[in-house]
């Protein structure tokens, strides 16, 4: 694969992965037209309990799937995607059924001020309809066919976008209309997956796969909650800590929100690059130039993830003053603060992906809770200590330094088993001259200038820091090329 094949494979699944999450990122004005803060808030802090619940729903045969369908031979791939299709269906059915009554009496306790009808139903639902979209995704980036990955990302979107119009902007059913919206995109999910397990009609269950595929998967399931804490526990601690009346602290969760969108628009791109990234990597991580292969793409991935945080965190304040600031009012300017640290995070969460990468190859996912229990213990801890006392932006700090840990301690289990290099000068110089340009952007315009004469200057600051790492990342751009280009080795099936 050419850089060039790896590069078109990367922004295809940027817009995969964008469009799965679009209903809230470029829906946004619809929403926060219709909803108040408080109301969206109730929103993300539901959005967020369902992506809790998918990670337990899934049992870690996400990433199971991806690593044993290149491991099994052609022949038993059928009763692979099939073994996973059903232990999943069963997963979400029981534990539907679990999470259902262990959460119902004390539902208002753990979120204050949301019943469990009909928001915790809904979001029950939702992920029991959404928890098989790692299915078609999956086969979809192993066989490299990110086109077909975009089309069904496509449909989703579309489902879910046109769900938002009718529910939350025509019927204005608020909050509660949000997630049908998303509930209508989960029978696109099912129809993918269905469509997928019914082709392959040489598969059967398995029950070796499926104890292969659990052993292999099971570990990741701690690894995705201590996830989960470090990317969206923080609206639920927002609504704990903050000391506000029920109605105030859902307003609170709905303005972090708002700005933590845009900032994590920088992770949703690390996390596209990485679905195209890893079966490239895969087939290629044990060879001779694997190590160098790492270190030079590693070095291209932090300077195109600090362009797109440099440009959304210099254009923060446009943001929020065009798409929240009517019906939010100044409220709304406290999400332009929390945008470039969240941002920020994004960058350090891109070296991560880099990082873990090489711990799949090496399967030793078994190590990856402990590490990420202790950078969400991190991340807890630091919000505990921060939203009390600098409110929401607490909560944006803390995101950066749990991101910081869970990189940090990485980066020291996989060097254990493989021979990282990361060329630190390129890295640290890229960082830091992207400090100085957020800096200066946030410098040279008050919060009176005009929208487009401060917008035009901020992208302008933005544009003359991607010139100025042309020369950074050239000479690492020609050395992927090359290392691109050598033959891959393949080996047997089993």
């Amino acid at each position: 694969m050419s850089l060039r094949a790896l590069l078109r494979g990367s922004l295809l699944y940027t817009l995969g992965n964008f469009l799965p999450r679009i209903g809230i990122f470029l829906l946004l004005p619809v929403y926060t037209a219709a909803l108040g803060p408080d109301e969206f808030g109730v929103l993300s802090l539901m959005l967020s309990l369902s992506g809790l619940l998918a990670i337990v729903y899934r049992l870690g045969l996400d990433g199971a799937l991806l690593r044993f369908h290149f491991d099994v031979s052609p022949a038993r791939r059928p009763s692979l995607y099939r073994t996973a299709t059903a232990v999943t269906v069963a997963a979400s059915i029981g534990l539907s059924v679990v999470f259902a009554a262990l959460l119902a009496p004390f539902f208002d306790r753990i979120f204050p001020g949301v019943s469990f009808v009909p928001y915790g139903l809904l979001a029950l639902a939702l992920t029991a309809t959404t928890s098989l979209q790692y299915v078609p995704s999956d086969l979809f980036r192993a066989t490299e066919r990110p086109g077909r990955f975009v089309a069904f990302a496509l449909a989703v979107f579309a489902v879910a976008s046109a769900g938002v119009l009718l529910f939350v902007l025509a019927l204005d059913m608020g909050a509660a209309g949000g997630l049908l919206a998303n509930l209508a995109s989960g029978g696109v999910v099912l129809a993918a997956a269905g469509y997928v397990v019914m082709r392959m009609r040489r598969g059967r269950f398995d029950r070796g796969l499926a104890r292969e595929t659990l052993r292999f998967g099971l570990p990741l399931v701690p690894h995705g909650l201590a996830g989960w804490v470090l990317n969206l526990s923080d609206r639920w601690l927002i609504g704990l800590l903050i000391g506000m009346p029920a109605l105030a602290a859902q307003s609170a969760v709905g303005v972090y929100s708002f700005g933590y969108v845009f900032g994590q628009s920088v992770a949703l791109v690390a996390m596209s690059f990485n679905a195209a990234w890893v079966p490239v990597w895969y087939a290629r991580g044990d060879a001779e130039h694997g190590p160098a292969l790492l270190r030079e793409m590693t070095t291209l991935v932090i300077a195109a993830l600090a362009v797109l945080a440099v440009g959304v965190s210099a254009v923060a304040p446009e943001l929020t003053r065009l798409l929240a600031t009517r019906r939010w009012g100044e409220e709304a300017e406290v999400a332009a603060t929390v945008i470039p640290v969240v941002a920020a995070a994004s960058v350090v969460y891109g070296l991560y992906f880099m990082l873990v990468s090489t711990v799949f190859l090496r399967r030793r996912t078994a190590g990856l809770p402990i590490l990420t229990l202790v950078a969400g213990a991190a991340n807890v801890g630091a919000n505990v200590l921060l939203i009390p006392v600098i409110g929401v932006m607490g909560a944006a700090w803390s995101t950066l330094i749990g991101y910081g840990a869970l990189t940090a301690l990485t980066w020291w289990y996989a060097k254990r088993s493989f021979p990282i290099s990361i060329d630190l000068l390129r890295v640290l110089l890229i960082v830091a001259a992207g400090i100085a340009a957020v800096a200066a952007a946030q410098a040279l315009t008050g919060p009176r200038a005009g929208l487009t004469a401060s917008g035009t200057l901020h992208l302008a600051v933005a544009a003359a820091y991607a010139l100025a790492l042309i020369p950074v990342v050239r000479g690492p751009a020609a050395r992927v090329r090359d290392l691109l280009a050598r033959p891959v080795a393949v080996g047997p099936g089993v």
